[in-house]
This record gives structure tokens, C-alpha cells and sequence, in this order.
């Protein structure tokens, strides 16, 4: 009877463990999930990062390229005006 009552013990024993285990494993899948959509929702913002980075960048060097280009122009008539008085 003793080794009947042993068994039965490690029986419900191996089916708590199971049952804590599974209870564990689903918590565990369920931490991995939110990390995974909190991981996705930061690549996003990153990429979302990048591209205003990249569109500043470009509005930045067009910016440039036209105040070049305003300062060539300036100083073509300044020396076209130079030019004309020394005339």
C-alpha cells in the first residue's frame, strides 16, 4: 500500500510540476510576444527616424546648393557692375 501511496504522490507531483510548467511556458510565450511588438513598434520608429534624417539631409544640401548659387550670382554682378564702371 505504502508503494501504491509513493506513486500516487509522485504522480500528482509530475502533473503539478507539468501544470506549472505549462502555466510558465505560457507566460514566458506571452513575455516574448510583447517584447517582439516592442521590439518591431522601435525598428519602425528608427526607420521613421532615418527617413526625416535623410529628408533633412537632402533639404539641407539643396538649401546649400542654392545659397551657392545665390552667392555666384551676387558676385557675377558685382564684378559685371566693377567691370562696366572701369569702362
Amino acid at each position: 500500500q505504502s508503494l501504491a501511496t509513493e506513486l500516487h504522490n509522485l504522480r500528482a507531483q509530475a502533473e503539478e510540476l507539468t501544470a506549472t510548467h505549462e502555466r510558465e511556458v505560457k507566460i514566458l510565450h506571452e513575455q516574448a510576444m510583447v517584447a517582439t511588438k516592442q521590439r518591431d513598434g522601435a525598428l519602425r520608429e528608427a526607420e521613421e527616424a532615418r527617413a526625416q534624417l535623410r529628408a533633412l539631409a537632402e533639404a539641407r544640401a539643396a538649401g546649400r546648393r542654392e545659397l551657392l548659387e545665390a552667392q555666384r550670382e551676387v558676385r557675377e554682378s558685382q564684378e559685371s557692375r566693377e567691370a562696366q564702371r572701369r569702362q
